[in-house]
This record gives structure tokens, sequence and C-alpha cells, in this order.
């Protein structure tokens, strides 16, 4: 008796656990629910309402429940929502073919109906009178300027009908449905992602329903239709299709699998979102193709953080477009390349998978330069993939370590040479640097000093100072910064520079002390100008003698003709400069 009484709690027990598992169902009237720990639905149901799958629960579906349009189910951070066998399905689809285009071509199919009817074809709008929107069926053109409604007459007994677009009209167009029309009125209707269409996307305009998934989403051999997929975690699909399901977004850092299965029909132009840093796998699967990109990688912006405030940016292929353009940094050196929104999208594009399956990789760059007098200092990198990039720019570190006059005594008014010693510790070579010395606050008088240095290198310069009066002074030498560089003077040089010694200026009492050949020079012009004087002297006394010349004697003859001597003059007389006088001047 004592096993019976046991066993009979047990029995009422296991019924109580077992009760709501066999009673597992959405809800259906709107209501919220929280699945808390392991739950299935294995019956074919409607959901009405929003179910939230919490941490360390499991929800399993492996039925088919359509999904009322604005319910939700929503996975927490750890817990799961896993399809198989099964799928979730929305009850209002609302999809379209774009048949805008010269290409476009339907193939319809409504089985054995009838001999003949009415095929009728749905446009999501009025196409534009003045545009060009032929539709052809066999040998009958439709013009469906001006209509939303395309009309033919066409067999219904099982063959196919084929219906070609051409289009010279930029509005995208939809097919929304076929309706086939026979036996006295009796319809059958195609839905836009149930038509086979070639070089006609299947789009769809917006989602029934919403599967978030924080934590882990799974279907395997099953369907999601016209759902919006959010994927935080892992969002894995084999063997499964997604029909109006995209595109999937996953947030950075989540992943997304994509094995043996079809992703047909998107909102946008792709069929999976990968924000940022979100990576996937993609194997033996088919997108919806035609424009839309498989999968696209896309950064919520593009931002740069650089060390050379308003320094110049040359961006090159950037993004989808393989976009250029120029820019400047900020006053911190820091940029918002791209912004977030719809329009730069394609600038925020850095890998997708096209609809052929082939993977592209952005091929940008960025080059960060600034130019001074020191030179170009530039640096080129691949664009990051990243939300946010760095470039740092290499520059030279210029310093002069020591000034050395080569005595520590000088004479004002005159010079003293003496060496710097400048060196460049940075990353980047400068050239044509400018030394600037100081006497005091004031610009000394020196000879120009210039040095070219790469990196690492130290050179001593030769310089000569100028002093102009008497005292005690130092000389503080210093790199003169190029005003381009002026935002980032403390990355390129020591401002303080170095000070050399005390030089004493004194004045010196000038004694000047000819050279010897000055007077040597001075002696023989003195020597030559007293002969010369002294010649003409003698040449004026020549010249008076001979102009006063004594008369010479008188001869007298005898009565024969021959002369008769003179008497002889005393030997003591001589000539007076008086007898020579005219005698009216003696008689004066």
């Amino acid at each position: 008796m004592r096993s019976r009484r046991l066993t009979i709690p047990m029995l009422l027990t296991l019924l109580l656990i077992a009760g709501p598992l066999a009673q597992a169902t959405p809800p259906s009237s709107g209501d919220s629910a929280t699945v808390s720990s392991s739950e299935t639905w294995t019956e074919d149901a409607v959901m009405d309402g929003h179910v939230t799958v919490a941490d360390g629960a499991t929800l399993t579906v492996n039925a088919n429940i359509t999904m009322e349009t604005g319910s939700s189910i929503t996975v927490e951070e750890g817990g799961q929502l896993v399809i198989t066998n099964g799928g979730l399905y929305s009850d209002d689809l609302n999809a379209g073919l774009m048949v805008n285009s010269m290409f476009a071509t339907l193939t319809l199919n409504f089985g054995d109906l009838a001999d003949d009817g009415v095929l009728q074809l749905k446009l999501d709008h009025v196409v534009d009178s003045s545009s060009k929107m032929n539709v052809t069926y066999d040998n009958t053109t439709f013009n469906a300027s001006g209509e939303d409604l395309v009309q033919f007459n066409v067999p219904l007994n099982g063959t196919d009908i084929v219906i070609n677009f051409d289009s010279y009209y930029f509005t995208p167009t939809y097919v929304l449905w076929a309706k086939a029309i026979h036996s006295g009125g009796d319809t059958n209707t195609l839905m836009a992602q149930e038509i086979n269409a070639s070089d006609a996307p299947l789009y769809w305009f917006q989602s029934g329903y919403d599967v978030i998934g924080h934590g882990d989403v799974s279907v395997t051999n099953g369907e999601i239709e016209g759902a919006s997929i959010h994927c935080a975690s892992l969002c894995k699909f084999d063997r499964s299709t997604l029909t109006g399901s995209a595109p999937i977004n996953a947030e950075n850092s989540s992943t997304v699998v994509v094995e043996n299965s079809s992703i047909l029909g998107s909102r946008t132009d792709e069929d999976i979102v990968l924000h940022d840093q979100a990576s996937i796998t993609y194997e033996n699967s088919q997108g919806t193709g035609g424009t839309t990109d498989a999968w696209i990688r896309l950064l919520p912006q593009r931002t740069l953080s650089t060390n050379i405030p308003n320094g110049s940016l040359d961006i090159y292929d950037m993004g989808w477009g393989a976009n250029d353009w120029n820019d400047l940094t900020d006053e911190n050196g820091d940029i918002v390349l791209v912004e977030a929104g719809g329009t730069t999208e394609h600038k925020r594009i850095v890998a997708w998978m096209d609809g052929n399956g082939v993977v592209h990789q952005e091929d940008a760059s960025i080059t960060l330069s600034i130019t001074s007098s020191w030179g170009t200092f530039s640096q080129t990198i691949d664009a990051p993939t990243t939300s946010h990039g760095t470039i740092e720019l290499n520059l030279p570190f210029v310093q002069v370590t020591a000034v050395e006059p080569e005595t520590s005594t000088a004479v004002a008014n005159k010079s003293v040479s003496g060496m710097v010693t400048v060196t460049n510790t940075g990353t980047a070579a400068a050239s044509s640097v400018n030394i600037w010395c100081y006497a005091g606050d004031e610009v000394a008088d020196t000879t120009q000093i210039v040095a070219s240095l790469g990196v690492g290198e130290t050179k001593q310069v030769p310089f000569t100072w100028y002093a102009y009066q008497a005292g005690d002074e130092t000389l503080n030498c210093k790199p003169l910064l190029p005003s381009a560089l002026d935002n980032i003077a403390s990355e390129v040089v020591e401002p303080n520079g170095a000070t050399s010694q005390t030089v004493t200026w004194e004045y010196v009492e000038e004694t000047e002390e000819a050279p010897l050949v000055i007077y040597i020079v001075v002696a023989l012009g003195f020597m030559v100008l007293a002969l010369v004087v002294a010649s003409q002297a003698r040449a004026q006394r020549e010249k008076e003698y001979t102009n006063h010349e004594l008369p010479a004697p008188t001869m007298e003859t005898d009565e024969e003709g021959e002369a008769a001597a003179q008497p002889e003059e005393d030997a003591t007389e001589t000539a007076s400069i008086y007898d020579l006088q005219d005698s009216n001047e003696q008689d004066d």
C-alpha cells in the first residue's frame, strides 16, 4: 500500500510537468508571453502577439506558424530560438518584381485552367504617360504609359506565358501580382514572390513581423518569410530558405552563418548587412542576385585621428563607389571623414559580395601632409576598415645643443667666430633649418646659420658674432620655427635652444702704427721731389747765364789791315754784373 500511495503523487507530478509542454502554443490575441524554460511548438498555428525567450531558455519551432502583422519574437542574451523542419510566415506579404529595364522577363504558369483566358499584371503605381514602358506577350505589345494594369489574352492550358519588358523609365516600377481570369470569372493569382523572373529583382517593401536575436537564432531545414531579422549574437541558416526577410542586420561583434541556403528578395540593395566588425560565413548559398549584393560590411561612420592639426588629407577610392575628395583635420588633428546617414552609405561600405558571389574589398588610401620651409612631411596609409582609424605623421625634432664661441674675451666693434651644434632626434629629415641667435632680448648680429639634418643627424655650423659695446654677453641660439608648424611646435622643436659661455667685450685704444712700406714710399717720394726741384733750379740758373753773356773783345786793325792786339786786362779783374747793365741804368 505504501508503494501505491507514492506512485499516484509521482504520476500527478509528471502530468503537471508534461501538461504545459503538450499545450505549448504561441499567443493568439495580441498578448505578450515569456518562454523561461525549454518550450516546443509542434502544431501549426497563427501567432498574434509578442514572445520573449529568456536567458537560459530555448524555444523550438517544429511547425508552420503564420505571423500576424506587427508580431515579434525576441531572444534575450543567453536564450535560443531554434526553427527546424518548420517555419515562420507573414500573413501580409508586400513584395514586387522590379521591371523598369530593357531586359526584365516574367515566366508564368497557372496550370491547366482553361483553353484561354485573360492575364492581368498589377503595377505598384501609374506609369508616367510621357515615359516608355512597353510590355510584350508573343507578338502583342501593350503600352503601359499612363497605366497601372497590363492585360493580355493568353492560353491557360498549362503552357508557359512569357512576358517581356522594354522600358526607358527611371522610376522604380514593380509588378505586385499576376492574375488569370477564366471560365466565366474564376481567378487564380500568383504573388510577386511566386513568379519566375529574370533581370527583375524581387523587392519587399516592408516586413510583416520581427525576429530580434540578442541571443542565438538557428534555422535548419526551415523557412522564414516576410520577417525583419536582427542579429546581435549568432544567426545560423542551414539548408533553409529566407523569402522577403532581407536584409538581415548583424550588429558589431555578431556572427552570421549561411550554408546551403537561399535568401530571396530584399527590401534594400543587399541581403545581409554586417555592421562594423560582424563576421560572416557564406557557403554554397544563393542570394537575391542581380543588383542586390549578397552581403556588405557597413561602418556606422568613418573617423580619423592624427597628430597634425589643420593637416591636409587626400582621400582616394573610398567606399563602394570609390569616392575621391580632399579635406582638413580640425584644430585637434581629428576629422569625421564620413558621417552616418543614408546619403553616405556608399562611402561607409568597405567590403561586399556582389549578386554573382564575387567578394570585393575597398582599395582606399588616405594621405596626410603638411608643408613648411623645412620640407613637406607626408604619409599614405590604407584607409582603415574600422569606424575609427589613426595616422601618426613622421616629423623632425630639431634642437640646438651647444653654442661655442672661440674665445671668452673680444674687442668691441670686432667679431668673434664659433660653432653652433644642431641635432635632429625626430623621425623625419628637415631641410634649410634657420638658426637665430639672441644677445639678451635682442637679435644678435651674426652671420646666417642654416643646416639641413637627416634623421638622427648632428651638425656643427660655423658662425661669426659682432658686438658694438663693451660688456659681458651670452649668445642664445635656437631654431626658427616655420609658421606652418606653429600648431605642432612641441612636436618638432626644442624652443629654448642653447646658451654660450659669457664673452667679455672690451674697448681697445687705437694706436695706428704705419707699416714700414708706407715710410719707405713716403721717403722715396720726398727724395724724388727734392731731385726734381734741384734739377729744375739748376736748369733755371743755366738759362739765366745764357741770356746775360759778356761782350767779346774789340779787334783794332793797323794800316796794313792786320788786327792789332789789345792790351790784356789784369788777371785779377772780374766782370761785374753792373758792367752788363745798360748805360742809361748806370746814369741813374
